[in-house]
């Protein structure tokens, strides 16, 4: 099954022609990618139209996202408000706001300009586009606005699926890595625009490294304790070990801070923020065979797309107000 680049592509062209037909300026149309299954607050247009109307050199923009299926686990929507947001945020201090599939607009011109599809069959076309975008020609600049967010519905209770979802993720971060050269080369890109996409486009990379460390490391633990008697240096490493281990937790436990805070209308307690920061550090323990798992595959040219399914349940009684 292919992926959702060469539907987006079709109806960009369909929209294109009936566009120029009906005489309408390109600079005036929005293209938007929104999930059938997503959730909108009522006003939510009006406020895509005024942030694009009140900025004319603004080209893109993303939806914050927020995710259902809550109620036990907050794990992914801790994820998408708070870290993912988070990183949004810091790209938009470089200019470098990506897409991230629902929720995104651009501007029909913008997109004209790249005298290409503008959606390739990357496993992650959303984040393709934007880099590509920001490695043309074209004056872009995308935004993310906390006032704008969309709700969609998440993956519970199903492990196998959200690894799934989250491998095919990973294989499209992994084939993007076809632009790190040109975003080293770019004459366009400032350095702190490098930086950043540089961080993005490494990172399945500068995971494998990570692997390779921390298996090495246990079979040298275990080694040593079978084999020989336990050593100083044996020790230094456990040690360490338990450091990196309470860190980590420490870090989930600053985002389950910051996630209450931000979406409690009451006193943060703290049995909610031990009980998110406990679903967090599982959830991405889970998702650590992620990339060892879509090398396998990008390998293997295993480059098939399956739409994953979810479970509807709302995380904001009130935004069901106005549904696609």
């Amino acid at each position: 099954m292919q992926g959702k680049g060469v539907a987006l592509n079709w109806a960009y062209y369909q929209i294109s022609e009936q566009i120029q037909e009906a005489g309408i300026a390109p600079e005036n149309v929005l293209i938007a990618i929104i999930d059938a299954d997503t959730k909108l607050d009522h006003n939510y247009f009006e406020k895509v139209n005024c942030a694009f109307n009140h900025d004319d050199k603004l080209t893109g923009l993303q939806s914050k996202v927020r995710v259902a299926n809550l109620l036990k686990d907050a794990s992914q929507d801790l994820e998408f408000s708070e870290i993912i947001n988070a990183t949004q945020s810091f790209r938009s201090l470089t200019n470098t706001v990506a897409f991230g599939g629902n929720g995104q607009f651009c501007k029909l011109s913008t997109l004209q300009a790249l005298n290409d599809d503008p959606w390739t069959d990357s496993l992650v076309e959303d984040f393709d586009l934007s880099t590509r975008l920001f490695l043309s020609d074209i004056e872009v600049k995308n935004a993310q606005f906390d006032d704008i967010y969309i709700e969609q519905t998440g993956i519970i209770n199903d492990n196998e699926a959200l690894v799934k979802q989250r491998v095919l993720w990973a294989q499209g971060n992994i084939q993007s890595s076809k632009y790190i050269l040109p975003t080293i080369r770019s004459k366009k890109l400032q350095n702190k625009q490098k930086f950043e996409l540089l961080m993005t486009l490494l990172k399945p990379w500068l995971m494998g490294i990570e692997y390779i460390i921390v298996i090495y490391t246990l079979i040298m633990i275990v080694n040593s304790a079978i084999l020989s008697e336990i050593t100083q240096s044996l020790k230094i490493v456990v040690v360490l070990f338990i450091v990196m281990s309470i860190y980590i937790i420490f870090v989930n436990f600053v985002w389950a801070i910051l996630y209450n805070k931000d979406n409690s209308q009451e006193k943060t307690r703290l049995w909610d923020v031990v009980k998110d920061t406990v679903n967090l550090t599982k959830f991405l323990l889970i998702l650590t065979q992620i990339y060892p798992q879509s090398a396998i595959r990008y390998f293997n040219s295993k480059n098939d797309w399956v739409k994953t399914n979810r479970q509807e349940e709302s995380v904001d009684p009130h935004i069901d107000e106005y549904k696609i």
